[in-house]
């Protein structure tokens, strides 16, 4: 198999410095070299989207049973919202995302010749990372942290809206395996950190909240003081603060990795003390083994973020056949489940696709839902999907491989299914008090329309901009850390 090409945004560094002071001669140059290289589009399966499954993503496409050869496997991680833009818009050749197009995305992807179809493909917990030390040790020891923290949704909710400030007040009496947390003092307080970027986090914590009765006027109090007059949950933190930089960095602010040997610092007193924050389950092991704290579930069971846990929370999913998206609910008596759920999904064309990508797509698809991917992914923490998505997914894969198109073009016409138009437009199953759906975000983002073909030069162009935002606010998250931004 060929090496895949992993584009992570501190990877763009070199280039992005330059294109600040690029003139428009010099980026044409750019581009065409860009081009004219052996590593062109014709030869890369090019996936986008946000950080929140990029582990496995590597993890998929690194495996030596994920054969596309001759082609060359790359992903972006640039974030979510933009993958599916650019899917939309023809740059990537499939996106990896935790929800569905917009209504504006589907449109685009329709103006572009462009159906497309959902794969879902791995069930992930919402984990809550902390890092509280009971014992001031310059080494890790078992008595380093503090063990058995455990937390309901209001308490976390009191969390992320700064109404608790330390962990020793007593709203935490019962954190601590039934007694109260025992912090050293550089551990203490509370900092919370989420997200700016869009991303699945911030609508699974917002979700959570809403569908929790004593969660929600705690939420929904906070929205009000920040003058946010609508509580319909985004992917955006509602109150446009936190930090940059996507799931890698907020993962090194809770347990800091050496970028040139990836090994994590071993001193857990140089750690993010006090600090708190979501994170994707594939982001908490190998190097860092960020410690989290169990969620109390619908059932009343404080239930961790594992592989098992996220399983019996798909005994409680809602599948539509017709999109393939997936609504979770919440049991009241199933005491194993986990409740901050998502499902990530590939979004992959129907159309449009030359024939050589369109038959390394399908094989990569089917690589995923078997048994070997499937095992991937239950390796990095989150759970394998169910018998019925997988053979859904397989469908797909025939539907893709089959394709007709050499590249998109705008006198193609887009052939999404009615149903799905209607699933970008709305959203996925409407949410009660007992489900969450993280596919209900409907915010639309900016769109390019391709016309006779992808236009690389403002492609290339666009993301070498993209790249300059994205470095320069890891720089500005490296030298102010964000954290508690909203209190």
């Amino acid at each position: 198999m060929s090496r895949a090409r992993t584009h992570r945004r501190r990877a763009w560094l070199p280039v992005a410095a330059a294109g600040i002071v690029v003139s428009a001669v010099t980026l044409n140059a750019l581009v065409s070299h860009e081009l004219s290289s052996a590593t062109d589009a014709s030869t890369t399966l090019f996936g986008e989207g946000g950080s929140f499954a990029e582990p496995m993503i590597n993890k998929l496409q690194a495996d030596a049973a994920s054969t596309i050869a001759p082609l060359v496997p790359a992903y972006f991680d640039a974030n979510i919202d933009q993958g599916r833009d650019d899917f939309a818009s023809g740059v990537a050749d499939y996106a990896v995302s935790e929800v569905p197009l917009t209504a504006t995305e589907a449109t685009t992807a329709a103006q572009n010749g462009r159906s497309f179809a959902y794969v879902p493909f791995a069930a992930s917990a919402i984990a809550i990372g902390a890092v509280i030390l009971c014992s001031n040790d310059s080494s890790l020891t078992p008595t380093t942290l503090c063990p058995n923290l455990q937390m309901t949704v209001p308490q976390l909710a009191e969390v992320f809206t700064s109404t608790a400030d330390e962990w020793t007040e007593p709203v935490f009496a019962q954190s601590q395996g039934g007694s109260p947390i025992t912090p050293i003092d550089a551990s203490r307080s509370i900092s919370p950190i989420h997200e700016v970027d869009p991303t699945a986090l911030n609508l699974g914590l917002q979700t959570l909240f809403l569908n929790n009765t004593v969660a929600k006027p705690i939420w929904e109090s906070f929205l009000t003081l920040n003058k946010i007059s609508s509580d319909t949950p985004t992917e955006h933190w509602p109150t446009g603060g936190g930090a940059t930089g996507g799931d890698e960095q907020v993962a090194d602010d809770l347990v800091p990795v050496n970028e040139t040997d990836g090994v994590a610092q071993s001193n857990p007193s140089l750690w993010g003390q006090g600090a708190i924050a979501p994170l994707p389950v594939d982001w908490l092991g190998l190097p860092r083994n960020i410690p989290t704290f169990k969620i109390m579930n619908a059932a009343g069971a404080y239930v961790g973020p594992t592989a098992a846990a996220m399983t019996a929370a798909e005994n409680h999913i809602t599948f539509d056949p017709a999109t393939n998206l997936v609504t979770f609910g919440f049991s009241a008596t199933d005491t194993a489940a986990y409740p901050i759920p998502a499902m990530s999904y590939l979004i992959v064309p129907t159309s449009g696709l030359s024939q050589a990508k369109a038959t390394a797509l399908a094989a990569f698809i089917r690589f995923v839902l078997g048994s070997q991917g499937q095992a991937d992914v239950e390796a990095l923490g989150a759970a394998p999907v169910t018998p019925a998505m997988v053979a859904a997914g397989l469908q797909v894969a025939g539907t893709v491989a089959t394709q007709s198109g050499t590249g998109m073009s705008a006198s193609t016409t887009g052939t999404t299914s009615p149903a799905v138009a209607a699933e970008a437009e709305t959203g996925a199953t409407s949410q009660s008090g007992s489900s969450t759906d993280l596919t209900a975000e409907t915010e639309t983002g900016p769109t390019l329309a391709a016309t006779g073909g992808v236009p690389w030069s403002l492609v290339i162009a666009g993301a070498l901009l993209a790249a300059v935002g994205s470095v320069f606010r890891r720089l500005a998250r490296r030298g102010v850390l964000v954290r508690g931004a909203d209190r």
